[in-house]
């Protein structure tokens, strides 16, 4: 299985002192599970919807493979809200570039994190709700973040011992510890 992971700094995994981020705990799990997997991570630090909507594709066919299941990974929202990017911009692009990406391989979206600001905070809650109910119209699924990493004592001292914004490599392993407990997320990483 191939697994292309695109995002901003936060699926990078920027403040990850082990350098693995979310993704690669993912891709970590699938491994131990028996799985034989490649994952790509490729996002890119302050990459909004608005530009990843148009890097994806030419990035991902160049690590397709004949006769491989390929799947395609989105998670974006939070460098948005920092670049001030409008909702509605977001999803535009969003919708462009799932719809499309969706008639190429499988896809999963990992909703936007919280970070410590509490005006930003707000508005990647508005992205990830608007997300939700877009990726249900397209029969993608989604996965939720936003508000459960807000309850999560540990993200939130992690984001206290980062810059706010990313937190360190304790919050993404808490982070992908909520990711591998949604049924969504490990049917979809054959984890089920």
């Amino acid at each position: 299985m191939i697994i292309c992971y695109f995002g901003d700094s936060l699926t990078l995994g920027v403040g990850d002192e082990t350098g693995l981020g979310w993704p690669g705990r993912l891709t970590q799990a699938q491994r131990e599970h028996g799985l034989d997997v490649t994952a790509y991570n490729l996002g890119v630090r302050k990459d909004a919807s608005v530009r990843m909507q148009h890097r994806w594709r030419p990035e991902a066919m160049l690590r397709k493979m004949e006769g491989v299941p390929f799947k395609l990974v989105f998670s974006f929202g939070v460098a948005d809200v920092f670049n001030d990017v409008g909702v509605e911009e977001t999803m535009g692009a969003a919708v462009a570039m799932l719809a499309r990406a969706k008639a190429e391989a499988e896809v999963l979206v990992i909703g936007p994190t919280p970070v410590n600001d509490l005006e930003k905070r707000e508005k990647i809650i508005e992205i990830s709700r608007v997300l939700d109910s877009m990726c249900r119209r397209l029969d993608i699924p989604f996965v939720p973040m936003a508000e459960a990493m807000h309850r999560s004592f540990a993200y939130g001292l992690s984001l206290n011992e980062g810059d706010g914004a990313h937190p360190t490599a304790a919050g993404y392993a808490d982070l992908a510890e909520h990711i591998l407990k949604n049924t969504k997320a490990r049917t979809f990483l054959g984890l089920e």
